[in-house]
């Protein structure tokens, strides 16, 4: 299940089997003015998606289809009967918007919530049970066969309650013999003492939340839920934000938010703290931890209220607010004591730096010699300002990706490196105006890209000299890897194809190559992002699944990860491409991959440090392309162990990794990779030393006028 709520109960006194009552059969019904908002919508994506394709009765069904995997994922909750109840509608969403009437989403909604109440009984009285049986630690422990399917194809929906009962004894065994053994391994050395009845009665508290969400109505929650469907219909980018989620992406777009500097997600134990912004109130405070769990919020010590059902949204809204106004968190922290804390902070406007382009000077020594190098990270294209501001320089009022970058690049080339490793990796794209420009600070005149407009594919120019084009000359590896998407593929594309670059990580980047418009709904109406066509590379070949290509193997745990990648989302568009742009290369670059794979893959292969990242990376793959929770404890429990040693404790069941960032054990205090942890930043370092050597410490040859 999608639905971002947290799990929690409070427990009765008695061990008794408890009813818990159904909500309410009348909440769940749809304001009406949602209906006048969704045939905005739909008549808007007909105009202006790139399929210029009316809402028909093909797309209602890829929309039906979406929401009851966002409803019910794991196929535990809805029967057979239900999903022949909402049959009728498979091919009518279309109709129902067209004629204003939402009322088959909020019969949906109704019968989802009827549903979680029937289970949420069932599941807490199968748990309190348990907890109350004395042989329930022995039955736990003891020799089981098979496998709990949580995700696959194959996966169906329980044709009775009685199927339905089967299929929830094995999730709750599967759960808990996994928190079983994830809490005794937590607990070793620490005199721990775990029972299956302390983690029946912990999972069984956790499960009230989703009664408590739907307690809670929210029907901006639902709609938002249904119109992201509908858009997602037509491809994995178009979609319906909210007035809630548009001031998010505003905010994220800017670079600049007013909270406390944390960002938080959804997992299976609530509402978790993710990172934790180093310039924010939490990171000057240095109390909270990534992996604290947030379970109250409020304005002062003594309204604290809980969080539980409330989605990861909701939860936002709650610690952002006015800036210099408190709020207070209750807080269970992720090691340690377990009793919850409570700690004051004060909101304020926060740049989010750890995002901004960032560079060093490092220092390199290889086969006798010794190389002074640039590294820049970028970890999107951001940018608030009209890029007309800044070319002119004039950065007054927001911040800029290109600017930042060319400022980073300047102050590298003052301390006179080298060559550069530009990283790219976990890169998810941004404006693409931006990204045309930063690519631009690399080359010389000529095309950066191809793009559709007004019925024909305009090439769209390369910065001037005078514009600030072509300030960095010399030698460039880009690294990427699977997380890299949209505008950074076709800044690494465009680097590559102009022989500018040495393009190294994981086998292909993400593979988006379409670009979305953002065009408002309406006074507090949310707005809508619609995939409005592709982009192209110079070579006329678009980045769409295919993505870009590394010329030297450096794999990330991401490498693995079937989950990952534009070909793998529901209703991805297909590849397509047009004819080349007339260009010149500005280097030849390519022609010294072959010797630099050579010298790097008998580094790599001598390396020990590799060898055991490769053994990770092969290990996180594994791990995510589970599709099942073991039901033995002992298969489990060594399981767990070997996720342990590989760092891959948290496996999101929707194959969303957030148990895993490729970097995050390898990063300083400034959310930069550091040296001797990262062995693909390593390697990259090494390959410029070997690509500057190979090009004698050239520069990127001047552009011969034309006569």
């Amino acid at each position: 299940m999608k639905r971002s709520i947290s799990l929690r109960i409070l427990i009765a006194a008695t061990f008794a089997a408890v009813s818990v009552p159904a909500p309410a059969e009348d909440k769940g019904k749809l304001p009406a003015q949602y209906a006048d908002v969704a045939h905005a919508f739909t008549d808007l994506l007909a105009l202006q998606h790139v399929s210029k394709r009316a809402f028909d009765d093909t797309l209602s069904e890829k929309a039906w289809e979406r929401l009851l995997d966002e409803y019910d994922e794991e196929h535990v909750f809805f029967l057979q009967e239900d999903i022949q109840r909402f049959e009728p509608m498979r091919r009518k969403f279309d109709d129902a918007i067209r004629e204003y009437d939402l009322s088959s989403v909020s019969d949906m909604e109704r019968v989802y919530r009827k549903r979680v109440g029937e289970c949420v009984v069932l599941a807490t009285n199968l748990l309190l049970r348990i907890a109350a049986d004395p042989d329930a630690d022995a039955g736990l422990r003891s020799k089981h066969g098979g496998d709990y399917c949580y995700r696959g194809e194959d996966l169906r929906w329980p044709e009775s309650p009685e199927s339905r009962l089967k299929r929830w004894e094995d999730k709750l065994r599967g759960e808990m013999i996994d928190r079983l053994v994830a809490s005794e391994l937590d607990g070793e050395g620490k005199g721990w003492n775990v029972t299956v009845a302390g983690i029946a009665h912990e999972l069984a508290e956790e499960y009230q939340g989703y009664l408590d969400a739907l307690e809670k109505p929210d029907d901006e929650g639902v709609f938002q839920q249904f119109l992201s469907a509908v858009g997602n219909a037509y491809d994995p980018h178009t979609d319906y934000l909210n007035p809630a989620r548009k001031r998010m992406f505003e905010a994220m777009m800017s670079l600049s938010l007013c909270g406390i500097g944390i960002s938080i997600d959804s997992r299976k134990r609530g509402v978790v703290i993710r990172t934790i912004q180093a310039n924010g109130p939490a990171g000057r405070d240095g109390r909270l931890k990534p992996g604290d769990r947030i379970v109250g919020v409020g304005e002062k010590a003594d309204a604290v209220e809980s969080v539980r059902g409330l989605s990861v949204e909701q939860v936002l809204r709650k610690v952002a607010g006015k800036e210099g106004t408190k709020v207070v968190l209750e807080v269970v922290a992720a090691s340690g004591d377990r009793k919850p804390f409570r700690i004051e902070l004060v909101r304020e406007t926060i740049k989010l730096d750890d995002e901004a382009a960032k560079s060093r000077v490092e220092t390199v020594s290889l086969g006798g010699k010794s190389y002074k190098l640039g590294y820049l990270k970028l970890s999107s294209f951001y940018g608030n300002l009209d890029m007309q501001k800044v070319l002119a320089a004039d950065l007054s009022g927001g911040r800029s990706a290109t600017a930042d970058v060319a400022a980073e690049l300047k102050t590298l080339g003052k301390a006179g490196v080298q060559g550069l490793v530009f990283d790219l990796r976990g890169n998810g794209g941004g404006r693409l105006d931006e990204a045309l420009t930063v690519a631009s600070l690399f080359v010389g005149s000529g095309p950066v890209a191809q793009v559709p407009m007004f019925g024909y594919v305009q090439t769209m120019p390369a910065l001037r000299a005078d514009e600030g084009g072509g300030i960095f000359r010399k030698p460039l590896v880009v690294l990427i890897d699977r997380k890299s998407a949209s505008a950074s593929e076709l800044v690494a594309g465009l680097l590559k194809d102009r022989g500018r670059a040495v393009v190294a990580g994981d086998k292909q980047t993400h593979g988006k190559g379409s670009m979305q418009i953002v065009l408002p709904l309406g006074m507090e109406s949310g707005e809508a992002h619609v995939t409005q066509g592709f982009f192209y590379r110079i070579t006329g070949a678009s980045t769409q699944v295919k993505g870009v290509t590394s010329d030297i193997l450096l794999p990330s745990p991401f490498n693995e990860i079937r989950q990952m990648g534009e070909g793998q989302m529901p209703n991805a568009l297909a590849w397509t491409s047009v004819p080349p742009a007339k260009h010149r290369q500005d280097w030849d670059m390519p022609c010294h991959v072959p010797e630099l794979e050579r010298r790097s893959a008998a580094r790599r292969s001598a390396n020990a440090g590799f060898w055991k990242h490769l053994e990770r990376v092969r290990h996180v793959g594994a791990a995510f392309n589970r599709t099942t929770l073991p039901l033995d404890y002992a298969t489990a429990k060594e399981q767990k162990r070997r996720d342990r040693r590989f760092k891959v404790d948290m496996i999101d069941r929707s194959g969303v990794p957030y148990g895993f960032e490729s970097d995050v054990d390898v990063r300083g205090k400034d959310g930069m990779p550091v040296r001797g942890k990262d062995v693909v930043l390593d390697e990259s370092l090494n390959i410029l030393s070997d690509l500057v050597e190979l090009t004698g410490g050239a520069e990127m040859p001047p552009r011969k006028k034309k006569k």
